[in-house]
């Protein structure tokens, strides 16, 4: 199941730019890995913002709450981490099933 997940990074007041270039480097390092392992398909950083969108392959939306929590960024930053997800799939498919209901 494809999810498409935004991922909206706050540096707590408390933290140094340092800090939280350190969290990054684990996260970046564990998103690496995701890709690799093929359950990050595609991953993009908005230019200018601390905003991170990426396509999330995983069995069901368990799968997705149980992975999310264990990233380094979500361990380390906790509540300086926004986040929202939405179930997507492939546009062919869903132009398919137009083409279908037209014929109907």
């Amino acid at each position: 199941m494809l999810f498409l997940v935004r991922f909206d990074v706050q540096q707590p007041t408390d933290m140094s730019r340092r800090e939280l270039i350190e969290i990054w480097d684990r996260e970046a390092d564990a998103a690496i890995g995701a890709m690799d392992a093929g359950v990050l398909p595609h991953v993009w950083k908005v230019s200018g913002q601390r905003v991170v969108y990426a396509v999330v392959d995983l069995p069901d939306a368990e799968s997705l709450d149980r992975a999310l929590a264990g990233l380094p960024i979500f361990q380390e930053l906790g509540g300086g981490v926004k986040t929202e997800a939405w179930p997507i799939y492939d546009y062919r498919t869903f132009a398919a099933d137009m083409k279908e209901e037209l014929q109907g």
